[in-house]
């Protein structure tokens, strides 16, 4: 290896950077728990529609996840973040904004709901339709029967599919910084324009996403894995 590729591939200078670019990996983190968050809440209520007894309720069901499923990120992004306040903006007659932050997650909720529904979907479809018939028998109502009987099952059912989906969705964090999300990559692209060395700053974000995708999703697929051996045991 030469001595200028040495140089250039040194990454003694995203050390010396280490606490700002480190700190945007907590505006990937955060984006990431709040579209989690937002993407299961959504995609539960879109599967239940799927899986509706009604018809104009499955078929509502089924255009949401066919429209956000596959809906790219990037432009779900640009659109949420520069279209819809226009259209906001439009209906109430003022002028609408939204927060970088605010945009993102949205957009990777809405993206990832999509997935998820469909997760929960398959979940709901491989429980055997006696157990909803016995919890009727009994007098549940609709709800009871959804969390006492149905979630359990669906949950431990759904893991190792929503631990995939919650991976994707926290590599798809890492496209946030073209809307100006001060996460890693943002933060990353302004310290290059200081120091004009890419190499170092880009191969040492490239290796700290890998190291942190790694391990969580490691940890989190053997802490689901055995959750689901306790739960059936």
């Amino acid at each position: 290896m030469s001595e200028a590729l040495r140089q250039a591939l040194d990454l003694g200078l995203f050390w010396e950077y280490r606490q700002i670019l480190l700190g945007g990996l907590l505006f990937n983190a955060g984006v990431f728990a709040c579209a989690a968050a937002a993407a299961l809440t959504i995609g539960l209520a879109a599967s239940l529609l799927r899986t509706s007894r009604h018809g104009p309720l499955r078929a509502a069901g089924t255009l949401y996840v066919e429209i956000f499923r596959n809906a790219p990120d990037y432009v779900m992004l640009i659109w949420v973040h520069l279209v819809m306040p226009i259209l906001i903006g439009t209906l109430i007659g003022r002028r609408v904004e939204f927060d970088p932050f605010l945009s993102a997650v949205i957009a990777l909720g809405l993206v990832y709901s999509g997935y998820l529904a469909e997760t929960f979907r398959a979940g709901f479809q491989t429980i055997p339709i006696g157990n909803i018939e016995a919890g009727r028998s009994v007098g549940m109502s609709e709800f009871q029967i959804l969390r006492r009987i149905l979630l359990p099952q669906v949950v431990r059912r759904m893991l190792p599919e929503a631990m995939n989906n919650f991976v994707s969705l926290f590599k798809a964090t890492t496209i946030v910084s073209l809307i100006a999300v001060p996460d890693m990559m943002y933060r990353v692209t302004m310290v290059t324009q200081q120091e004009m060395q890419p190499l170092p700053l880009y191969t040492g974000a490239a290796l700290t996403y890998f190291t942190v995708i790694f391990v969580v999703s490691t940890l989190a697929r053997f802490g689901a894995e055995r959750w689901r051996r306790t739960i059936m045991a």
